[in-house]
């Protein structure tokens, strides 16, 4: 779906991977090339690296 919405971002994104040897995943790949095209959305970059919040388990 991502290739369709912003396909130089995705590009971008398997560049990265490609360098990283494939020790990043495609997500956080992505997820870094959109912030560097798009400084303006580091908070989404955040948000979706934070680690799920566990109080739900805990119940």
């Amino acid at each position: 779906m991502r290739w369709l919405l912003d396909p130089a971002t995705s590009l971008l994104a398997v560049r990265l991977r490609a360098q990283e040897r494939g020790r990043m995943s495609y997500d956080a790949a992505w997820r870094l090339a959109r912030v560097t095209r798009h400084p303006d959305e580091m908070v989404y970059r955040h948000y979706g690296h934070l680690a799920e919040d566990s109080s739900d388990e805990a119940q």
